[in-house]
């Protein structure tokens, strides 16, 4: 077999394979075996039939077969280095004694990372967000164990209201008949939440709706209006709250801690996406044009295939916005999976069998099933063991990273300011 190296840019190539007689002769002898196992000709012994029987009587079909056993032994030879995306024979023939395919590469890309030791990343200072935290959880405690006070006038925001809610089909059949409570929150967007307020004890609201073209009749008899007194903030509220408590300080201090442990958490979570951002943005990975137009191409193909192309062209403005969003999105997946992958090579992070059991026991309750059974799960389904083993490569990189960079306490102030989010507002 002869090489030429037509095209090559970064991790693309473009590759033509000449095999002469005996190479030919070869594949040939490989197909007829193949062809023999799967066909039978009347007056032939199964499993004997000449190759130039089958060439004959296959024509075409046999020459096909020929060569997909060249273009095997082509890719073979060639994927020392792993392919991004499947090689694609461009051109393929067998012609006066010699097979000639072109063969298109788009091998894994060559990868670089910036100096992580020299990233900076921000969190907030801890004393004001514990502060926050313990009043927060104070007042979601008085809403909780407010006092009820039942009342005779109308409902209003803030009071709490039992109601009997029953659902009809079209036909009259009851599917509902159950009573529940509600506490009326001007944030609450549920149309029949609004149609409360202003109705009293004994009144009955009532109305359609429609899902999954079929109608149904809601009628919601209110059965009682609460106000909800807020108990003030002292020790004998802290006993109401739990019989551990003797003092409101003890409250206190238990919300404190509860606090610590959360802010721990959520920094750590802050910071881990603070780095995988510096990560995507200080990654370069060479990839060919070639390669980032057949990645888009395809994304675009699936996208149609699964019918949701047109909707987020109407979504994105347009198709050139679409392209570009999409083209940004692999490209960003790209920097992550490969920046990722080479900061694991560079500080020789794996991930061992015992992370891997350790993780499965702690998913075992949110999976609902025995540790042992989570532990078979992950070790015999290549998929969950695939995308568990992921996520922990991911984080021991990411802290890996955090460990070796500079992290300065902001204020939240500052910090809102630097990341400019309501986004993050709400995450914390």
């Amino acid at each position: 077999m002869e090489k030429r190296v037509l095209e090559q840019d970064k991790n693309y190539m473009l590759v033509e394979y000449e095999f002469g007689e005996k190479e030919i002769e070869r594949a040939e002898n490989t197909a007829t075996v193949k062809l023999n196992k799967l066909v039978e000709i009347p007056g032939f012994r199964k499993g004997k039939i000449p190759k130039n029987v089958l060439k004959i009587r296959f024509g075409k079909a046999f020459k096909d077969y020929v060569l997909e056993e060249l273009e095997r032994e082509a890719v073979e030879e060639e994927l020392l280095r792993k392919s991004l995306l499947t090689p694609i024979v461009v051109e393929s023939d067998i012609k006066d004694g010699k097979a000639v395919i072109k063969i298109e590469y788009h091998l894994e890309p060559e990868v670089k990372v910036g100096d992580y030791s020299q990233m900076e990343l921000k969190k907030i200072e801890k004393e004001g967000l514990i502060e926050k935290y313990v009043d927060r959880r104070l007042q979601d405690l008085r809403e909780e164990h407010a006092l009820l006070e039942e009342k005779d006038g109308e409902a209003e925001y803030g009071d709490l209201v039992k109601v009997k809610m029953t659902v009809t089909t079209e036909d009259g059949k009851v599917i509902r008949d159950e009573e529940y409570e509600y506490i009326l929150v001007e944030e609450d967007d549920r149309p029949f939440v609004k149609d409360l307020i202003g109705k009293k004890k004994g009144d009955v609201v009532e109305f359609d709706r429609e899902y999954k073209d079929h109608q149904f009749h809601y009628r919601i008899e209110l059965l009682g209006v609460y106000k909800r007194i807020l108990r003030d903030l002292d020790d004998e509220f802290a006993k109401v709250v739990g019989n551990e408590f003797e003092t409101l300080e003890a409250l206190k201090e238990k919300l404190k801690e509860e606090g610590e442990d959360s802010y721990d958490a959520t920094m750590k979570q802050i910071l881990r996406d603070q780095a995988l951002e510096w990560l995507i943005d200080n990654t370069e990975v060479e990839l060919s044009e070639k390669t980032i137009s057949r990645m888009e191409e395809d994304m675009i193909r699936r996208l149609k295939e699964e019918g949701k192309y047109d909707k987020l062209v109407e979504d994105f403005g347009g198709e050139e916005e679409l392209k570009k969003a999409t083209r940004e999105r692999f490209l960003n997946n790209l920097k992550e999976n490969y920046g990722i992958r080479k900061v694991a090579e560079m500080e020789g992070i794996e991930i061992t069998e015992e992370e891997l059991e350790k993780e499965a026991e702690e998913l075992s309750s949110i999976w609902g099933v025995p540790p042992r059974k989570a532990k078979a799960i992950v070790k015999n389904d290549p998929r969950i063991r695939e995308d568990l083993e992921w996520a922990l490569l991911k984080n021991k990189v990411l802290d890996a990273m955090i460990e070796k960079g500079k992290v300065v306490e902001v204020s939240e102030e500052e910090y809102r300011e630097s990341v400019g989010g309501e986004e993050e507002n709400e995450k914390e």
